[in-house]
């Protein structure tokens, strides 16, 4: 039991998870005007658990319908059908959806009456296990998806409190870094997913166009690094120079930096190193979105 817990942790990819609940956090703390008062509020907790709970069932979901191909692409951290049955996988994951919906709908929908998130939730676990199923194999459309739900982790927080401008643009630049990072991910992993048919960018287009589409993104993504500060210009004529120098200095000199080293890069493992640091790109640049106003 004990064992099964480790392992269930492990697919759960833990990391991941406290980036969706600070990236959640970070949009409480940008809609409730740079206050910490939510942290008292039990909506918060009950949004983040859900958020959570539906975050690393989307992962087990994923590594049952995937473990044949991780066992190519990353055999040493395979554990769907290694260590965890894919019967056991698939018990635990329908028992938590179900926990999941059912508290939705009675503690969020009619309780704390947050009838919205109820809704979200619900096409939140949809779109993940249609993700898992069928969509991560066709071209782009997976990438897309899972970059809406990150950011959509984001602007949830505006339903709870007050939708901003500073919470959408944490929502803009989370879904361009996740849609640069699913591309480099899908890269990675093209081994797996060529002996398996599957039609990711890379396998349509080949690697080298794909570091030319993910040039244009690197490159989008350091232009609009700069229309919240163009934006505040033009509304009320206050620029924001801390937000600006913080953003040049923590994310778009690593953005470069990332940028060259995807440039040079030639084999799939070059971009595994990639993806890891892109992780902690989309985080500061959501930290730099808290000085904005």
């Amino acid at each position: 039991m004990i064992r099964d817990a480790k392992y269930f942790i492990q697919i759960s990819r833990p990391l991941n998870l406290l980036i969706s609940f600070l990236s959640f956090c970070i949009g409480c703390y940008i809609a409730r005007d740079k206050t910490i008062n939510f942290i008292f509020d039990h909506s918060f907790w009950a949004t983040a658990l859900t958020i959570v709970l539906i975050a690393a069932s989307g992962y087990w979901i994923n590594d049952v319908y995937d473990y044949r191909i991780d066992r190519i692409n990353k055999p040493k951290r395979t554990i769907v059908n290694a260590f965890l049955s894919v019967k056991k996988v698939l018990t635990v994951y329908f028992l938590t959806i179900l926990g999941i919906l059912l508290f939705s709908i009675a503690y969020l929908g009619f309780y704390i009456n947050q009838l919205e998130i109820t809704f979200v939730n619900l096409l939140a676990v949809v779109l993940l296990f249609w993700y898992a199923s069928y969509l991560k194999r066709v071209s782009v459309a997976g990438n897309l998806l899972v970059s809406f739900l990150i950011s959509l982790v984001i602007i949830i927080a505006g339903y709870l409190y007050r939708i901003n401008m500073p919470l959408i643009w944490a929502g803009v630049f989370a879904f361009e870094i996740t849609f640069i990072r699913e591309i480099t991910k899908d890269v990675e992993d093209i081994k797996g997913d060529l002996q398996f048919n599957l039609y990711t960018l890379p396998i349509q287009v080949g690697i080298r166009r794909t570091k030319y589409v993910l040039l244009v993104l690197y490159l989008l993504f350091i232009f609009s690094c700069y229309l919240p500060f163009i934006y505040r210009i033009f509304r009320t004529g206050d620029p924001l120079w801390l937000y600006l120098i913080l953003s040049i200095n923590l994310v778009q000199v690593p953005t470069l930096y990332l940028l060259r080293l995807m440039m040079r890069s030639s084999h799939p493992t070059d971009f595994a190193i990639q993806s890891r640091y892109l992780k902690y790109l989309m985080m500061a640049g959501i930290v730099t979105l808290l000085f904005l106003k």
